[in-house]
């Protein structure tokens, strides 16, 4: 009886596309491309989406420590030790990375699995082994496959929300990056700064009303021992409304708990306020000056409002996008012979864009930054310092809507990815600065050109140094060779600052050369 069932449901199944195969294979007088389009079954369960990368470099920048050749992320000049030599270094590195999404009919859209996963390597760089980011050498044969995602989203048929759980995006916005690209949420929210990478949890997405789009998420940034209260996650709450068709008004408030007293992280980098990891990525690292131990508690809150105004051109030729944000909180020592410290900092962006042309690529746009800054570190029991995600993780907050390359980060990379000015903390210091970006359809959808600049200043200097961090000009020309298959040259020049006079400003004490890079990329979106 079983199996008889089975059978049957099997040809229930069956019947619709049976019967179109019968009604359309009686059709002579119909074309050959009729009778394909006619006989086309339904989009198929199974969805593979893919982004290939590769990337041709030549910089005088170098790490000078050989355990680091194969993945370098973080601040520029910094603990990654990273250099500018009197040399040019020339390599090509490629990525690919596969999405699955498994929707299957028979749920009608109830639930959909997704899948990311990722492969990057350097051209040469090691064969037959096991390591993220390598594989590129003669045989290769590398174990080299980075998970990204794995979750289950549930999204019940004609509602207004829907759930994912698992290991997914967790992004500084209200919106689902499971169907929204990366571009999309560089002017939304708070741009990536703070958030933008995967973690695990559960998030809500919500859209009660046509105007609101809503998302509470639960995320659990490190799990230590699963006995005990040594942890940290993150509640997110995120709303963006539109009052009107132009504007959309956006407001946040996030709960942090950090019980991990430091411990798990990156290797051996650690993770935490206290740890070697936010050094790295130029974040801000505290130090509990006259405590036995480095270990804390804290809790942390983020609370802020965006605004977006005319996204994207669809009202006009002029768009505003705007954010404010504090973090604020209080981070208690496990040495009970050191005082807590209060945490209370701020971050403010703005940009403007006029599109002159027929295109959305004939534009001028200029944006800016700034966030507080904490001369002393912790030593007075306050932090004033911004505090973004790269705190606990590496890379988390990846600012990038400047579209420079070296001062700012630039998320066009593969496995080496790092800046000036990595975090938008600035070390803690804070961080004054902008960039300015003019942009030409030169072929309108085919070929474009970009010129830009950007400065940031410190606004606290180290002892011994100034505030003028660097100047970047930089310039890009990308090529459409098909739809979603582009060729581009990529350029940029740092003029260093006064700021690397400070012997604490880079790893090695001396003032660095100005970086420069160019790099040839070819860029695929497979569908």
């Amino acid at each position: 009886m079983k199996h008889l069932a089975t059978l049957f449901i099997l040809m229930l199944f069956s019947m619709p596309a049976l019967a179109q195969v019968v009604e359309t294979s009686d059709l002579p007088d119909r074309s050959e491309e009729d009778r394909i389009r006619l006989t086309d079954p339904l989009p198929g369960e199974f969805q593979f989406i893919g982004y290939s990368f590769t990337r041709t470099t030549t910089s005088n920048i170098t790490p000078v420590n050989d355990v680091l050749q194969g993945q370098v992320i973080g601040r520029l000049f910094g603990r990654n030790s990273t250099e500018t030599v009197d040399r040019a270094g020339f390599y090509t590195e490629q990525r690919f990375v596969p999405l699955f999404v498994y929707r299957p009919s028979i749920l009608d859209g109830y639930a959909t699995f997704r899948g990311l996963f990722k492969i990057d390597y350097t051209w040469g760089d090691q064969a037959y082994g096991i390591g993220n980011n390598r594989g590129g050498a003669i045989s290769g044969g590398n174990i080299n496959l980075q998970t990204l995602m794995a979750n289950v989203d549930i999204r019940p048929p004609e509602s207004w929300y829907n759930v994912v759980i698992g290991l997914q995006r967790i992004f500084d916005s209200p919106y689902d990056p499971n169907v929204l690209g990366l571009e999309f949420f560089q002017t939304t929210g708070y741009k990536l700064s703070f958030w933008g990478t995967q973690a695990v949890g559960a998030s809500w997405y919500m859209r009660p009303h046509q105007a609101i789009n809503a998302r509470l998420g639960f995320f659990q940034l490190w799990e230590n021992q699963i006995t005990r209260d040594d942890d940290v996650f993150i509640v997110m709450g995120d709303v963006a409304t539109r009052p009107s068709p132009k504007i959309e008004l956006g407001f946040n408030l996030w709960y942090l708990r950090d019980t991990a007293k430091g411990a798990g992280g990156i290797s051996v980098l650690g993770q935490g306020l206290t740890s070697a990891l936010s050094e790295y990525n130029g974040a801000p690292r505290i130090n509990f000056a006259g405590g036995s131990s480095q270990r804390y508690k804290a809790d942390l809150f983020w609370a802020g409002t965006n605004i977006n105004w005319n996204r994207n051109f669809v009202h006009g030729p002029t768009s505003f996008n705007a954010y404010a944000i504090t973090n604020f909180g209080n981070i208690s020592p496990i040495d009970e012979t050191v005082d807590d410290i209060s945490v209370l900092g701020a971050t403010f962006n703005a940009q403007v864009a006029y599109r002159y042309g027929m295109t959305n690529n004939d534009r001028v746009w200029l944006e800016g930054i700034f966030t507080t800054g904490d001369e002393d570190g912790a030593a007075d029991g306050t932090l004033n310092s911004v505090l973004t995600g790269n705190v606990w993780g590496s890379p988390v907050g990846i600012y990038s809507s400047h579209r420079a390359m070296l001062l700012f980060p630039d998320p066009q990379v593969v496995n080496r990815y790092y800046s000036m000015v990595h975090d938008i903390s600035n070390m803690g210091l804070g961080v004054a600065g902008g960039s300015v970006n003019f942009m030409k359809d030169i072929i309108p959808h085919k070929f474009s050109a970009k010129v830009g600049s950007a400065i940031a200043f410190s606004n606290y200097a180290l002892p011994g140094g100034g505030n003028h961090i660097g100047t970047e000009i930089n310039g890009e020309l990308k090529y459409n060779l098909r739809v979603f298959l582009t060729l581009g040259l990529s350029g940029g020049y740092v003029f260093t600052g006064d700021f690397y006079d400070a012997p604490g400003a880079t790893n090695s004490g001396v003032h660095p050369d100005n970086p420069w890079v160019a790099f040839v990329s070819l860029t695929w979106l497979m569908f």
